[in-house]
């Protein structure tokens, strides 16, 4: 089959579900490339994939037998300046895709490995479309194993590791990898406790960030954060605190 593939956010961010869809499909012998719509010439299948909501969608005809889009940008639409999920345009990944080992050679990455732990979070803020994408819950979807080999840099996308009952395996992971790990989602401070805090103090990183979104967690946020202070060392010039305003 010959494959197209269409980054519709651009490619400044690389995107994981179309590095699992091109690992895929070369493992199955099948050409794929970045769709050019006057160079590509017919495909046998085209993938769109969008994270943002507020991304256009791709303006080109697109000559294909068939055209698959998928993404949170095509699930989850903008409606009275509120964004809202909608569960009959989310496209999953089949399983043998999904826990397939991306092809980062789609984006030229060389020595970082991009990934989920975990999905789902129990917090269900409601300007947070995770609670109805993935549950209420944080649960275990992957070892690090799947889609890290070696490289120097990881960048976590879990919405909120440390509330996975299986937290403390997955942050050991992390620790022997001894790779550089971005939580780039965020850490829940309100969940840490001391073990968790000597646990991420043993994991390599150059900056942590906490999400201090809803105003009247300060109670519970101002002593979780003086105790990871003291427990770790760690002050402000390697973690910082992003604060939600005027929601």
């Amino acid at each position: 089959m010959k494959i197209g593939l269409i980054d519709v956010d651009g490619h400044n961010y690389p995107n994981l579900p179309l590095m699992k869809i091109s690992a895929y499909h070369k493992a199955r012998g099948d050409t794929v490339e970045w769709y050019e719509p006057l160079m590509s010439g017919h495909m046998d299948r085209v993938y769109m994939s969008k994270v943002f909501s507020f991304t256009d969608d791709y303006q080109f005809v697109i000559d294909a037998d068939e055209i698959i889009k998928g993404g949170s940008g095509y699930c989850i639409e903008t409606e009275n300046g509120k964004e809202k999920y909608n569960a009959e345009k989310d496209i999953c990944l089949p399983d043998e895709i999904e826990h397939i080992y991306p092809d980062y050679r789609l984006y030229g990455i060389e020595n970082t490995a991009y990934g989920f732990l975990t999905r789902g979070c129990p917090r269900g803020c409601n300007f947070c479309h995770v609670k109805d994408k993935e549950g209420l819950i944080s649960r275990k979807v992957a070892d690090l194993s799947e889609f890290w080999r070696g490289q120097k840099n990881i960048v976590l996308c879990d919405p909120n590791i440390l509330a996975c009952k299986e937290c403390d395996s997955l942050l050991q992971q992390l620790i022997d990898s001894k790779a550089y790990v971005d939580f780039n989602q965020g850490l829940d401070i309100r969940l840490m406790t001391a073990e968790k805090a000597e646990m991420i103090k043993q994991i390599k990183f150059k900056q942590l960030h906490f999400a201090w979104d809803r105003y009247d967690d300060g109670k519970i946020i101002l002593p979780k954060l003086k105790m990871f202070n003291k427990k770790t060392g760690i002050n402000e010039r390697k973690a910082i605190v992003y604060v939600l305003c005027n929601y």
